[in-house]
C-alpha cells in the first residue's frame, strides 16, 4: 500500500476489533416469534440476519406496518447486544495495532452493523475511544453493510475520498461493504467468516491478524 496515498483506515467492531458474543439464535428466535404474533408470513427467515428480514418484510407488508414491526425487532436485537457488551474482549494485537496506525498520522473510524448503545459500552470498557475520529452505527445509516451507505457516509465525515480509504473487516458482508463503497478491502479470519469464504469473496488483501496491518502498510497493492 505504499504507494497509494491512504489517509484512512476504517474498522468493523465485533469480529474485528473485538469478540462479541451475540445470541444469535435467540436474537432470529424471539424475531420470527414477533413477526409471527402479527399474523405475518415467516416462510424462509429462520436463516437471516434481522436486517435481511426486514428486507423480505418490506416486499410482504405496507410501509407503516413494516416500521413498527422495524423498531420492535431492533429493540429485541439490543436486549441481545447489551448483554453481550458488557462480556466483550477485545481481539489479540488489536489495541497495539490500533495505537500504530493512529502514531502514523491516520485518521480512524469505525463501521459497526450494531446499535449505538451496545457499542459506547464496548468503546468506553475497552477504552477505545481516544483512538477513532468517527463511529457510525446502526442508527446513523439509511442502509447497513453489506450496503456501502455507512462507509461512504464515514468517508464524508472524515472528509476524505474512497481510494485513500482502507476497510478492514472479518467477514463477507464486510468485503461486499468495502466493494459497494469503492474503498480498499481487507480481510481478517478472526470473526464468523472462514477464510475460504473471505477468499471467494476476493478482497484486496487478507491477512492472519490484526498486526499483519503494520506489513501490509508497507506493500504494493498488486491488480
Amino acid at each position: 500500500m505504499r504507494e497509494l496515498d491512504i489517509k484512512a483506515m476504517i474498522f468493523d467492531l465485533d469480529g474485528t476489533l473485538i469478540k462479541f458474543a451475540l445470541d444469535v439464535k435467540s436474537v432470529r428466535r424471539e424475531a420470527i416469534a414477533e413477526i409471527r404474533k402479527r399474523g405475518m408470513n415467516v416462510e424462509n427467515l429462520s436463516k437471516l440476519s434481522v436486517y435481511s428480514m426486514l428486507k423480505v418484510m418490506k416486499r410482504r407488508t405496507d410501509g407503516r406496518t413494516l416500521l413498527n414491526l422495524k423498531q420492535s425487532l431492533w429493540r429485541i436485537v439490543e436486549k441481545f447486544e447489551l448483554k453481550a457488551a458488557y462480556e466483550v474482549c477485545i481481539q489479540p494485537d488489536a489495541l497495539q495495532t490500533i495505537a500504530f496506525i493512529k502514531k502514523l498520522g491516520f485518521k480512524l473510524a469505525i463501521v459497526t452493523n450494531n446499535g449505538r448503545k451496545a457499542t459506547n459500552i464496548v468503546i468506553r470498557k475497552l477504552g477505545l475511544e481516544i483512538f477513532f475520529d468517527v463511529i457510525v452505527t446502526r442508527e446513523d445509516v439509511e442502509e447497513l453493510k453489506p450496503d456501502g451507505w455507512s462507509i461512504g457516509r464515514t468517508i464524508k465525515i472524515l472528509g476524505i475520498e474512497a481510494r485513500e480509504t482502507v476497510y478492514v473487516g472479518d467477514s463477507v458482508i464486510d468485503v461486499l461493504a468495502a466493494k459497494n463503497a469503492r474503498v480498499i478491502s481487507v480481510a481478517v479470519p478472526t470473526g464468523i467468516s472462514s477464510i475460504r469464504d473471505l477468499i471467494k469473496a476476493e478482497p484486496d488483501y487478507i491477512i492472519c491478524s490484526l498486526k499483519d496491518i503494520e506489513v501490509l502498510l508497507n506493500t504494493p497493492l498488486h491488480n
